[in-house]
């Protein structure tokens, strides 16, 4: 929005809306920018290289707009008469954005909402005759939702939450989980809670216990083969350990989270693997030995 405008004029594409208007003599015009780049031009026509010939020149330089509205400028036209302007933007005069504002010598003011946040902003408007209507906070003009912060299809429409934070330190009550963060909001009470709650690194039955605390698992499959696999998590080398298989040849191959292959190598002693290059996330490492194949999940991070 422009301070101190009585008028406001918006850009939208290659046009002025409105192109045509009329106010009062004394009325300040202003010019917001919605989309794109452009001015308002009342000085130099910008095809003919001619005046305009207004009343009173005027000349803003190029702005560039976003969804809320940039203010170009503003001026307030004293002199009664026929303004043409335009936009000096590359072709934006030649492909139509030009327009005609009459300033009347007769000071009558136009009623109407003249806030641009409302839902029943009035361009022509001149005088705010407090008939302004808003939507309701968290919703857009027509009743939709747009507030929404932890997804629980409930509008969130409290203007101030309490806080609390949960801090669950997982890793380090037990080394073979991670924190996983996510935000609960109490929308009747207005309570806001950055909540977390505890993940295993490695679960292969789902059962969410995790392999490290079970016995059973494919983990104690690989101790019992003396294979070991560290470190996990990993960031820079991963180590599979098969010193102790005797020369066993062993076929490895590494998965990402989308089950798609992306390191594969047979050995019969231990081998680090350079995984800098890889993506932070969740890896399916795969041991076939002799005639078992065995699953173990990796953390690189």
């Amino acid at each position: 929005m422009c301070e101190g405008a009585d008028v406001v004029i918006a850009t939208e594409g290659l046009s002025f809306n409105p192109d045509a208007i009329e106010v009062p003599v004394g009325t300040t015009v202003g010019w917001v920018n919605t989309m794109g780049t452009h001015n308002a031009n009342g000085d130099v026509d910008t095809m003919t290289g001619e005046s305009f010939g207004n009343p009173e020149p005027f000349y803003f330089e190029l702005v560039t707009g976003n969804s809320e509205g940039v203010c170009i400028g503003t001026f307030e036209f004293t002199t009664p008469g026929t303004y043409n302007y335009d936009c000096t933007g590359y072709g934006h005069a030649a492909a139509g954005m030009v327009a005609t504002l009459i300033v009347s010598d007769v000071k009558t003011g136009i009623p109407g909402c003249t806030d641009y946040l409302a839902c029943n902003f009035d361009l022509t408007a001149t005088e705010d005759d407090n008939s302004c209507e808003f939507a309701e906070w968290g919703y857009d003009c027509d009743g939709n939702c747009i507030i929404d912060l932890d997804e629980d299809g409930i509008c969130d429409t409290c203007l101030e939450y309490d806080m609390i934070v949960v801090d669950c330190e997982c890793d380090f009550f037990d080394p073979a989980t991670y924190t996983v963060f996510f935000i609960n909001i109490d929308e009747e009470n207005c309570v806001f809670t950055e909540d977390c709650y505890c993940e295993c690194y490695n679960d292969e039955d789902g059962d969410g216990i995790c392999d490290e605390n079970e016995e059973g698992t494919i983990v104690d499959e690989l101790e019992a083969l003396s294979v070991l696999i560290y470190p996990n998590p990993a960031s820079n080398n991963l180590t599979v350990d098969l010193s102790d298989l005797n020369g066993v040849n062993t076929t490895m191959k590494l998965y990402d989270s989308s089950s798609k292959l992306v390191f594969e190598k047979q050995s019969s002693t231990t081998l680090i693997i350079d995984i800098t290059g890889y993506a932070k996330g969740l890896y399916t490492l795969e041991l076939s030995i002799s005639d078992k194949v065995l699953r173990s999940q990796v953390v690189i991070e």
